[in-house]
C-alpha cells in the first residue's frame, strides 16, 4: 500500500499517520514495525520519520500465519483487487470449516491464496448460512478487514417463502435471540437484541412467494426466523417451517453487495447470477 502525503499531514511522524490518518491499531502497527516494512520515497524508515508534502509512504504488512487446510475447488470470484475478493458461493458450500464441514470456502481460498503466493489467511467479512447461495466478501489482510468492519455494506438478498405475502412491501422490525437450549436455533423474542428486515414481494408463483429483502441489522438466521415467525417460512427450510419442498437447505441468495472500497474509497457494486432454485420464480 501507499499513499502521497498532502499538505495538511505534512510534519506527522510515520507512527501518528498510521495510527491516526489511516486507522491502524496499536498491534498492527506493531507488527508492521518487526515483520513488514516501511518505506519513504522507496527508502527504509522508522515510525519516528517526519513526513513532507510530496513524500510517498509505502507500507508492506506483515506475512500471515494461514492454518486453514488448502483444498482445490472451483472459486466463482465476481471482484477482486490485491485487498478484497468478493465470490459468489454455492448453495451447500459451508464458509469455514467445522466438525461437520472439511471442504469449505475458506479452504478453497486457502488453495488460492497459495498457488498465488498471497502471504495472509482468511478474512470472512460477510458471511452466508451453509445452504444460503451468493456474494461473500472476504478481506486479503487484517488491515482490510479492520476497516471493513468499521463500515455498512449492503446486501440485498432474494427469498423464497411459502404462502402469498398480503402486504407487497414493508418493514419487520421484530428482536431475536437464541432459541435456547439449541445453540443453532433463532425466535423472535422481546428481550432479544433488535432486528430490522425490509422486503418487497417480486413475484406470486404456485402459492410461494418470491421477496427482494435487506437489512438494518445483521442477526443469524435473522431473514429464515422474521419470516417463519410472521407464518412465511423460506421454502427449504426445514429448521423454521415444516417443509415438503425437497429442497435441500432454503431458498436464500444474496443478490448483490455495495461497499465502500476501505484503501481506494470508491464504491464496488456486485451481483451474483440466480441459482435454479431461484431462477424459476423470477
Amino acid at each position: 500500500m501507499k499513499w502521497s502525503i498532502k499538505r495538511t499531514e505534512s510534519g506527522k511522524l510515520v507512527r501518528d499517520y498510521l495510527l491516526h490518518d489511516r486507522a491502524f491499531s496499536n498491534r498492527l502497527l506493531k507488527e508492521t514495525k518487526q515483520n513488514g516494512a516501511i518505506h519513504v520515497n522507496d527508502q527504509p524508515v522508522t515510525v519516528r520519520y517526519r513526513l513532507n508534502t510530496g513524500n510517498t509512504l509505502q507500507i508492506r504488512l506483515p506475512a500471515e500465519d494461514n492454518k486453514i487446510e488448502p483444498v482445490e475447488i472451483p472459486l466463482w470470484i465476481v471482484y477482486e483487487d490485491d485487498h478484497l475478493l468478493v465470490i459468489s458461493k454455492p448453495r451447500g458450500l459451508a464458509v469455514s470449516p467445522n466438525m461437520n464441514d472439511t471442504v469449505t470456502l475458506a479452504n478453497g481460498i486457502t488453495y488460492y491464496y497459495k498457488k498465488r503466493n498471497i502471504p495472509y489467511t482468511v478474512h470472512i467479512v460477510t458471511r452466508l448460512d451453509k445452504y444460503t447461495s451468493g456474494l461473500v466478501v472476504i478481506a486479503k489482510h487484517r488491515y482490510a478487514h479492520q476497516l471493513l468492519a468499521k463500515n455498512k455494506i449492503y446486501r440485498e438478498y432474494r427469498a423464497v417463502v411459502k404462502g402469498n405475502v398480503k402486504e407487497k412491501e414493508g418493514t419487520i422490525d421484530l428482536p431475536i435471540t437464541r432459541d435456547l437450549p439449541s445453540i443453532i436455533k433463532r425466535k423472535v423474542d422481546q428481550q432479544g437484541k433488535r432486528a430490522i428486515t425490509h422486503y418487497q414481494v417480486l413475484n406470486e408463483m404456485r402459492n410461494n412467494s418470491l421477496l427482494k429483502v435487506w437489512l438494518e441489522t445483521g442477526r443469524t438466521h435473522q431473514i429464515r426466523v422474521h419470516f417463519s415467525h410472521l407464518g412465511f417460512p423460506l421454502i427449504g427450510d426445514d429448521l423454521y417451517g415444516e417443509d415438503d419442498s425437497n429442497l435441500d437447505g432454503q431458498a436464500l441468495h444474496c443478490r448483490s453487495i455495495s461497499l465502500k472500497h476501505p484503501i481506494y474509497n470508491q464504491m464496488i457494486h456486485c451481483v451474483a447470477s440466480y441459482p435454479e432454485v431461484i431462477r424459476k420464480y423470477v
